[in-house]
């Protein structure tokens, strides 16, 4: 029986990752084929199949704004999601430290003829390191709040395309064709992929065969079954673009076949470019860390003062040394680690942008369009709210079916005389 080993009786791991990986891709593309095509059918999205690879879980910390303007007990208490487990060795190591250096200096006089006499010089550092604190910290702050402006930006041109090419593209003769109808639905599909295979892209995931995205692009030849048994980013494919490459060509046969107008073609190309535009923002963000030697120049600053801090104030303090340099190096070394935590959003901590819940709301309010007749007729609206009384004109014209003398047409709108406004309470 094949047991995936060597020559040598050791297991090939690689090879037996790929016959895991083969044998999940079979099961995946027997339920993808088996599913049948119903053009008008209740199922308009692919269905997501146990055989998908899923997504590592992303433990968020939701924090809600709400109109509630009471004290949070719960954040001043929290520990998930804080910096409080990344600080905690060093903290205590600065502590423990200058616990050595208060109990030397109570019992001996090994540090007497070297403590200092004044504390200028912890002044001045001081205030140097918090101005490259506030810089550090502003700038992580800056490119977390420029990956989220980004996401909205995605965020609203899918939006705008979901709504162009389900309710725009439409047969000016009659329906489309069932092949046609195919088309538009794969193209929705297309909108769904792009929002998570650029999740993946961002987490440095390079595979494709997620449930959020396999199933969305698996009308593509490229990303056929068969093909993402062995895609891998590594050639130069960006899954992202390519998906940006077919919705254009999608744009451009509609058009050709008369689907859409030249301005509707228009804004679905501009909304195109504006994917293209954030996702190449995207890597800019992800790509472009903060120098190192300013990020390991501020650390050895930052350690530099709470390893001498209590040096500075063991002659004074005494025993309340321990404490003070205990929230001295909590503070300093928190801040610093903040700015470490938010610089990237798109992975997996605590901090991280929600990518999962984006990518979500996105698919269901796709699925919720999608669920609905493609043409939105305005025939079929009922009476309106009337906030303002109904002139008599518009009541005779609707029991008569002709204008009433006592109005003007013009450019064929008929405008009342007067209206008399009545405010319902």
């Amino acid at each position: 029986m094949f047991t995936h080993r060597s020559v040598d009786g050791q297991t090939n791991f690689p090879l037996l990752r790929h016959a895991v990986r083969k044998n999940r891709m079979a099961r995946y593309r027997y339920e993808l084929t088996s599913r049948p095509f119903t053009p008008g059918g209740e199922s308009l999205a692919p269905t997501v199949t146990s055989s998908m690879k899923q997504s590592r879980k992303h433990d968020v910390i939701s924090r809600h704004i709400t109109n509630n303007k009471g004290y949070n007990w719960n954040e001043l208490f929290a520990i998930s999601g804080t910096v409080i487990p990344a600080v905690s060795l060093p903290v205590f190591a600065v502590t423990a430290f200058s616990a050595v250096v208060v109990v030397l200096n109570t019992y001996t006089s090994i540090f007497k003829p070297w403590l200092p006499n004044s504390t200028v010089m912890m002044t001045v550092l001081g205030v140097v390191l918090g101005l490259l604190l506030v810089f550090r910290t502003n700038t992580a702050y800056e490119r977390f709040m420029e990956g989220r402006r980004l996401w909205g930006t995605v965020i609203v041109n899918l939006r705008n395309l979901s709504r162009l090419i389900w309710i725009g593209v439409h047969s000016k003769t009659g329906h489309l064709t069932p092949e046609e109808f195919n088309q538009k639905r794969c193209a929705m599909n297309l909108l769904m992929a792009f929002a998570a295979a650029s999740k993946h892209y961002l987490r440095d995931e390079d595979e494709v065969d997620y449930e959020d995205l396999a199933p969305f692009i698996s009308h593509i030849s490229d990303f056929s079954a068969d093909r993402m048994l062995t895609f891998r980013a590594d050639d130069g494919r960006v899954v992202p673009l390519d998906i940006t490459h077919h919705l254009a060509s999608y744009v451009a046969v509609c058009r050709t076949k008369d689907h859409i107008d030249i301005n509707v073609q228009g804004l679905m190309n501009t909304a195109i470019n504006a994917l293209v535009d954030c996702f190449t923002n995207f890597e800019r963000v992800r790509t472009t860390p903060v120098p190192l030697a300013y990020a390991s120049l501020l650390k050895q600053i930052v350690m530099i003062y709470v390893v001498a801090l209590p040096f500075q104030i063991v002659a004074q303090t005494s025993w309340v040394t321990i404490p003070i340099v205990f929230l001295g190096s909590f503070c300093l070394i928190g801040i610093e680690s903040i700015g470490t935590e938010i610089e990237n959003p798109f992975g997996y901590d605590a901090n991280d942008l929600p990518m999962d819940q984006f990518c979500e709301d996105f698919r269901r309010e796709t699925h919720a369009l999608m669920s609905r007749t493609t043409r939105i007729a305005c025939e079929e609206w009922g009476e309106a709210y009337a906030f303002t009384a109904v002139p008599e004109v518009y009541k005779a014209q609707k029991e008569d079916g002709c204008a009433s003398a006592a109005t003007e047409n013009v450019g064929g709108s008929v405008i009342p005389d007067k209206v008399d406004v009545v405010v319902k309470m």
